[in-house]
């Protein structure tokens, strides 16, 4: 997906995504192309609810989920 469209995607999901929990993140990274971007959502554990839970709010759409544990505020 263009860059343009994975962000509008990101603004669209990510307060619901915030809201699963587990999920501690939500971003945008390149892809496997030059011009091919991801959803990337960050979890606190990489287990299958939590991955369910992703999947089904993203409707299917490409998307990345990477462990990351939990992010702190400094």
């Amino acid at each position: 997906m263009r860059k343009p469209e994975v962000e509008a995607l990101k603004r669209r999901h990510r307060r619901r995504l915030l809201s699963i929990p587990g999920v501690s993140g939500v971003g945008v990274q390149r892809g496997d192309g030059e011009d091919d971007y991801v959803l990337v959502v960050h979890v606190k554990e990489d287990d299958e609810s939590t991955r369910a839970s992703v999947l089904d709010e993203v409707g299917g759409r490409p998307l990345r989920i990477v462990r990351s544990g939990a992010f702190r505020k400094f």
